[in-house]
């Protein structure tokens, strides 16, 4: 399963928020409003979380 996630909460509570082609994304948890967002498979979302709380690999 892919997870479409904001990149400075993690949370895959987001949605198009204008535009199509150029469009922003836009975080109902954090409020972060930008153009990018980051796309990832089970194993690379849960080490991604890791990394946002402090606890992955450096």
């Amino acid at each position: 399963m892919n997870h479409r996630v904001c990149p400075q909460c993690g949370s895959e509570h987001i949605d198009f928020e204008t535009g199509y082609i150029t469009g922003k994304y836009r975080c109902f948890d954090c409020g972060y409003v930008g153009s990018v967002i980051f796309e990832f498979d089970d194993k690379n979302y849960e080490r991604f979380l890791k990394q946002l709380k402090g606890e992955g690999e450096k």
